[in-house]
């Protein structure tokens, strides 16, 4: 019996260090997406996979980098129109002059409509060309308060 525990040994063992080392830690939280310009929220490319909390009524920006001159462009994948409203957006150019095919910024300004929480989801494609052309995806968790 003690050959039997002696060979088994080494796998107990590891399986307990591994259990010891992983199961012991919490998840990282992250802080909350955007940052307040003048009270709005702003958020940013930065801002990815993250959540951000704002109130009916209130209004927010969305700054993404943006090329329209190689046919690219942002556009809404997903979103619940029925708490979230795009109520305009705009492109600035690139501040450098010269550099040809330098990107500038896309901004997007939504207002919230009503409670409840909102995956919007954008794409960068070419939208003739379809979801094959999708180069990049940018996605923010949005809780609306009353």
């Amino acid at each position: 019996m003690s050959i039997s525990i002696a060979r088994h040994l080494p796998q107990v063992l590891l399986s307990l260090l591994l259990v010891a080392c992983t199961g012991s830690k919490e998840p990282a939280t992250l802080p909350p997406a955007g940052n307040r310009d003048s009270g709005l929220l702003v958020l940013t490319r930065a801002d990815q996979n993250r959540s951000a909390d704002l109130r009916v009524g209130e209004t927010f920006e969305l700054r993404l980098a943006e090329n329209p001159t190689t046919g690219f462009g942002w556009a809404i994948d997903s979103s619940d129109n029925q708490r979230l409203v795009l109520e305009g957006t705009t492109y600035s150019a690139p501040e450098q002059s010269g550099f040809v095919g330098a990107r500038g910024q896309r901004s997007f300004i939504f207002r919230a409509r009503q409670p409840g929480d909102v995956v919007l989801a954008l794409k960068y494609w070419r939208f003739w060309e379809g979801d094959a052309s999708v180069s990049e995806r940018f996605s923010v968790n949005l809780h609306i308060l009353p």
